[in-house]
């Protein structure tokens, strides 16, 4: 067993690479209750190095969707430590609205539920997308 790391919105971890660099990242949204298995976070740099040198804006990745910031993943490797927090740096306003997320057309903001979104409104929310460990690499791989 493992001792579990505890994570909240704002902290910066690190994700190693398969191609041997670096994906410094940002907790969006820190789970506990309702979607507690999973957390968002957005990418604010791939680099060489494990050092969060003061960026404030999320990449930009795609998908069949479009494009996105904000990236949805299980917990596991975050609490168990083998994503490394290695700072902290308060939420913008902007990086903060990604904490509003649609699920089944109802929105919610973290783990609370808000309401049922109209269809014109679907567009306004990212949904809540869980991608695999093997997924976010590939993410993670757009930025040669």
């Amino acid at each position: 067993m493992f001792k579990k790391v505890k994570y909240k919105a704002g902290d910066i971890f690190v994700i190693p690479m398969h191609d041997q660099r670096f994906a410094i990242c940002q907790v969006i949204s820190a789970l506990h209750d309702r979607f507690k298995k999973v957390f968002s976070f957005g990418v604010l740099s791939i680099q060489e190095d494990e050092v969060y040198h003061g960026e404030q804006q999320y990449l930009l990745f795609t998908n069949y969707r479009g494009s996105f910031s904000m990236i949805v993943t299980a917990s596991k490797l975050l609490a168990k430590g083998t994503w490394q927090i290695i700072d902290y740096a308060p939420l913008s306003a902007e990086q903060a609205s990604l904490q509003y997320f649609s699920v089944s057309n109802h929105l919610y903001h973290n783990d609370d539920y808000i309401r049922i979104l109209e269809i014109s409104e679907l567009q306004d929310y990212p949904p809540l997308a869980v991608a695999g460990y093997e997924l976010v690499q590939k993410y993670l791989a757009q930025y040669p």
